[in-house]
């Protein structure tokens, strides 16, 4: 007999042979609700638990074949009990969406339950890692599990939406996908999306492993003291300069959703470090631009980054922050949402107060982003280093210099520009004054990181 996909899908998730399924008889019970008698296997979701490079995770998976997975009463309770379960082993929760929406046939019943569900999930958001993963169809109410999900990814075939497309107004004419896996991870960020249900698995795999594994990355043998290459260092790209100095990988999250804002995990010397970086521009493998980005802060990538930098203070996971912000986007998006954004950042960082941070400033670095970005008076950051290059400061030397010194003419207020970048924006000003505790040569980023990641 063939086995069902719900299934097919936890076994390709989990180590071969460790998963234990858990309420495999379980079925709806009748109620006033009831249109017709369905028995069905498992009530349309398999709940159990396993392991994953052996460690304790337990796990869910809609059976679209059963009542197209949707949820009833029993099907959300048998949820919530493996979150309940989860927490008294300290274990994370994975779901593989895959849903018709609420049963018909039981009402209130099953939005009751499904209040249950959102519960559990808000109950042990500090204390349960929490992974979803849309593998079909997620619709409406079901939209919130990923939502309140510690991390959420999607196959890019799947499909996510509170109404759907055509219900929408004006959608007629403008024919946008609202349910497709581009928008959900590039407009919503509500997921991060794969190519494939083997990619999605392989890294729901890759991130429990690196968040929860106490033995993870202990035993590299790459060396601490490894140059960056002078390529990276030239370009000044965080996504690169992160890959490098990582012991072996730099796991991004969300890469799609405002892509100026860099997230992600890595490992220096074995030591799990969360990661948030300024991006101007996308580059592929060759180390080519193939993309300019927002320039400056944006009302997204605030948002993005302080979500992401609140789960690091929940966990107590160390974080490195690495600055290159010269202002803010000049959009309209700003003006209408930018300083709420900043305020959730600056909150997230200062918040933190168990887990260690560095910062390190990357590039040319001004204003109130400089703050924003997780600055020592915000984020109480134990190590603060900067790039011999970098510059810091209020603001740019020649806008500067067109306030200060309008009055005394074109010749002069170049003098004087050239005058305040040397004493405003070098970074040994910084550094003489204490916001910037050393000033490194970019070659020599790893060393310093893992050196101050080891002391605190």
């Amino acid at each position: 007999m063939a086995e069902c996909l719900a299934l097919e899908r936890i076994n390709r998730l989990l180590d071969e042979g460790s998963f234990v399924e858990v309420g495999a008889l379980v079925s709806a019970r009748t109620t006033d609700f009831t249109v017709n008698d369905q028995s069905a296997p498992s009530d349309g979701v398999i709940t159990g638990y396993g392991q994953i490079e052996g460690n304790p995770v337990y796990v869910y998976s809609q059976n679209r074949d059963v009542l197209n997975g949707t949820m009833g009463e029993m099907h959300a309770k048998k949820i919530a009990k493996l979150y309940d379960m989860a927490d008294k082993a300290a274990a994370p929760v994975i779901g593989l969406l895959d849903c018709g929406g609420f049963r018909l046939q039981e009402s209130v019943d099953a939005l009751d339950s499904f209040g249950c569900v959102l519960a559990k999930q808000a109950e042990y958001a500090d204390s349960v890692l929490q992974i979803s993963a849309v593998m079909g169809n997620c619709a409406g109410g079901m939209t919130l599990i990923p939502a309140m999900s510690d991390f959420a990814f999607m196959t890019k075939e799947a499909q996510m939406y509170v109404n759907a497309p055509h219900t929408i107004q004006d959608n007629k004419k403008l024919s946008r996908e609202f349910d497709s896996a581009k928008y959900q991870a590039a407009v919503s960020g509500q997921a991060e999306v794969l190519e494939s249900e083997e990619a999605v698995l392989t890294k729901i795999r890759e991130l429990v492993v690196m968040l929860i594994d106490e033995e993870y990355g202990r035993c590299g043998e790459d060396d601490l003291n490894r140059y960056i290459s002078d390529k990276t260092c030239a370009m000044k790209d965080a996504r690169a300069l992160l890959a490098e100095c990582a012991d072996d990988k730099f796991l991004e999250i969300r890469p799609d959703y405002a892509p100026e804002m860099v997230t992600g995990f890595l490992t220096l010397n074995g030591i799990l470090v969360g990661a948030v970086a300024n991006a101007d521009a996308l580059y592929n493998e060759k180390g080519e631009k193939t993309a300019d980005l927002a320039d400056g802060l944006t009302v997204d990538g605030c948002e993005k980054a302080a979500a992401f930098v609140a789960f690091c203070n929940d966990c107590e996971i160390p974080l490195l922050t690495v600055t290159a912000a010269d202002g803010f986007a000049a959009v309209e998006q700003t003006e209408k949402g930018l300083p709420q954004a900043i305020a959730k950042l600056v909150k997230a960082y200062h918040d933190g107060g168990f887990n260690s941070k560095v910062n390190l400033i990357m590039g040319d670095t001004y204003g109130s982003a400089y703050v924003a970005m997780g600055a020592r008076s915000i984020s109480d950051a134990d190590m603060v280093f900067a790039w011999d290059d970098a510059k810091v400061g209020m603001m740019e030397a020649e806008k500067a210099a067109n306030i200060l010194f309008a009055a005394e003419g074109e010749k002069a207020t170049e003098k004087q520009a050239a005058a305040y970048e040397g004493k405003q924006n070098a970074v040994t000003s910084a550094a003489a004054r204490g916001s910037v505790d050393a000033v490194i040569a970019p070659a020599q980023t790893r060393k310093h990181l893992i050196m101050a990641f080891s002391m605190l």
